[in-house]
């Protein structure tokens, strides 16, 4: 098989012939089911906004630079701030289990931002003050130990790399200050000694994300730099002060400890996709992305509905790649959004989701059998698979409310309103406009999305267990998407018979 990027041959090999790992022989090396919703669009942002370097210079806030039939084995550099995380995070963590060395840590940061401040009563306030706004932008948090824990995204500081700790080394790190009463050790294993290679939470499923679209952009020069103008404002100019605020802390402590920026960086390799993997929906993300980061939104919605939307397009990607290894046509997704009362929709729409769970299994095997998984082990490695591909594709589907109910049968497909928000900045640019049957057969060409009876007639034609006479049910069906559409602020109705989807939102200006 090929890779993405050219040249991962050994990579592939290593992952697939030597450890048999189904799911990222299938899907690329890796999706793994811990990765929370908000940590895919973290991941994907920490690789873009990094430090990367070729032949010629280095760069952040782009795209790596691919060259043409060469070996490309690509890699990112990072800075982890774990000054910065510990004070965010350490004293509102569990106890047990922290290392003396980092609670050592943590109150020096304290004195050294306390040691800072001119002309301010009641200095301890104010630091908690500063402490309690940055947390309040926590979005994982979980029971995780602090140096894993995550921030809304919004602005480069918050974008945080993957880090466990390792008990050998802090207890290493602990014996160095457990003579220490009164004065930090100024050595920077305080910040080093960790595992920031482990991929326990940003497990490489917003690597493949982003791997994905550098395969897109390949020969597409305007898209990209479009795309990278884009995502660098939505990082870079709507938050600054709380980047402001976020970079003093972190250069307090290193200036406090005498730490050098360039000692404490980390760097990652990136590993591949399969070559063939994803070409079928590359165009659509691309194009998606730059209508809705065109949008002039609040920075904080922008995030939130950006991190649900990079997930539907992550589930699409996985629903192609399993309808290209099993050389099949895209399975369709039939939306159930009228679910109160229709139910010839709900059994159609859980019939269909139960084939694509199906098609799922079917490339699984397929691709077990294809890196010839030992017999003793299929099983055990089948599991694993569908824990790290269908089980990712199906909770995240119920996290978004796009997959319901969230507990019980007839699982099937719907729309939240967050989602619907995606969709619709999405495939529309700022300020235009299309009629609905327009904006219908645009879901369905985009996602196989299908809602009208339009759409599940043309969604016949690729399955035979569909029936044709059930397309008048849909006419309700879509009746109830209009309304949600309208009721969300999307629609104008002109007339009894003509409605229009509206983007209303102004368009961002990045410049020439």
């Amino acid at each position: 098989m090929n890779t993405f990027p050219y040249g991962m041959n050994e990579d592939y090999e290593n992952i697939n012939e030597t450890k048999k790992i189904v799911s990222s022989a299938l899907f690329g090396n890796r999706f793994k089911v811990d990765q929370t919703l908000y940590e895919y669009l973290i991941e994907f942002l920490l690789i873009f906004s990094s430090e990367k370097y070729d032949d010629e210079d280095d760069y952040k806030f782009k795209f790596h630079k691919i060259k043409e039939n060469e070996d490309n084995r690509l890699s990112y550099t990072f800075e982890p701030r774990m000054g910065l995380r510990r004070f965010i995070f350490f004293d509102k963590s569990k106890k047990g289990g922290n290392s003396k060395s980092d609670e050592c840590a943590y109150n020096m940061i304290r004195k050294y931002l306390l040691d800072n401040l001119v002309d301010v009563e009641n200095k301890e306030e104010y630091v908690d003050y500063l402490q309690d706004l940055l947390h309040g932008y926590a979005v994982v948090i979980k029971k995780r130990f602090w140096g894993a824990k995550a921030l809304l995204p919004i602005c480069p500081e918050f974008i945080v790399c993957g880090c466990d700790p390792s008990k050998r080394e802090r207890k290493e790190v602990d014996k160095k200050y457990s003579k220490i009463k009164k004065e930090i050790v100024k050595d920077k294993e305080i910040d080093t000694e960790f595992h920031f290679d482990k991929r326990n939470f940003l497990a490489r499923g917003g690597e493949l994300y982003y791997l994905h679209l550098l395969q897109g952009l390949q020969g597409k020069p305007e898209q990209c730099e479009k795309l990278e103008k884009l995502l660098s404002y939505m990082l870079n100019e709507p938050c600054k002060k709380l980047s402001q605020i976020a970079n003093h802390i972190q250069n307090v402590w290193e200036e406090g400890n005498g730490f050098k920026k360039e000692s404490l960086k980390e760097t990652l390799k990136i590993s591949y996709i399969p070559d063939d993997a994803y070409v079928s929906c590359e165009k659509y993300s691309i194009d998606e992305l730059i209508n809705f980061l065109s949008c002039q939104l609040h920075p904080i919605n922008r995030i939130d509905i950006l991190a649900k939307g990079v997930m539907l397009q992550i589930m699409r990607m996985m629903a192609c790649r399993v309808a290209n290894c099993l050389e099949t046509e895209r399975r369709p997704w039939i939306v159930d959004m009228n679910s109160a009362s229709d139910k010839t929709i709900k059994k159609i729409a859980a019939e269909s989701y139960s084939n694509l769970e199906n098609d799922f299994i079917d490339a699984l095997n397929k691709t077990a059998k294809r890196i010839e998984v030992p017999y003793e082990q299929y099983v055990d490695e089948i599991k694993k698979a569908r824990r790290d591909s269908l089980d990712i594709f199906r909770l995240k589907g119920k996290e978004m409310q796009c997959i319901i109910p969230n507990k019980g049968s007839f699982e099937r497909f719907s729309l939240s309103e967050d989602v619907i928000r995606f969709l619709v900045l999405s495939l529309i640019p700022p300020k235009e406009k299309m009629t609905l049957k327009m904006f219908l057969s645009k879901l369905y060409k985009h996602y196989n999305m299908v809602i009208g009876p339009n759409e599940y007639k043309m969604s016949i034609k690729n399955y035979d267990e569909l029936d044709s006479s059930l397309a008048n049910a849909f006419n309700e069906n879509e009746f109830a998407f209009q309304k949600f559409l309208k009721d969300t602020g999307f629609l104008r109705e002109l007339s009894d018979a003509t409605s229009i989807v509206v983007n209303p939102y102004s368009s961002i200006d990045i410049g020439a």
